[in-house]
């Protein structure tokens, strides 16, 4: 079974995190010190100016560059350290339009189980974007690895 993550990953998204944080730390700091020069100088438009810009440089920056990590790193820790299934089922097709799971863009893929009395069952399983998905045919029976709804591993 070949699966999707492995500790490299997890290591690297750490890294790139810590990086991060490290320059929104050093970027408010240098706005705080103006802020608290504005205060001592009292400058009382230029303070109100100063903790805007690092309430709204905060906010911006931690939702728009580390929580998409953030969200990425709990699915890779999910896929390494948390309960996983197995499965063997029938690939049917891949959705088009993305999905958005947990935070993470993914595709959905459309599988279908074993038949019962109501007929095919189908089954949708989420793929995530960042990795090529396989060129899998219609009909390919799969073993799929997956936690909740994601697929961290595969076998044709």
């Amino acid at each position: 079974m070949k699966d999707l993550y492995s500790e490299n990953d997890l290591l690297s998204l750490s890294s790139q995190l810590k990086k991060r944080y490290t320059l929104l730390g050093v970027i408010l700091a240098v706005i705080m010190g103006l802020f608290v020069y504005s205060m001592i100088i009292r400058v009382e438009w230029l303070s109100v100016v100063l903790f805007a810009l690092f309430c709204s440089v905060a906010i911006f920056f931690i939702e728009l560059f580390c929580m998409p990590l953030h969200r990425y790193k709990k699915l890779i820790q999910s896929a390494l350290k948390g309960r996983t299934h197995t499965e063997t089922l029938v690939y049917d097709h891949e959705e088009a339009e993305p999905s958005l799971v947990d935070g993470v863009l993914c595709s959905g893929l459309i599988l279908l189980g074993e038949p019962d009395k109501h007929g095919i069952r189908e089954h949708r399983y989420y793929w995530d974007k960042e990795i090529p998905c396989p060129a899998f045919n219609s009909g390919d029976q799969i073993t799929i690895k997956y936690t909740g709804k994601n697929i961290i591993g595969y076998e044709l």
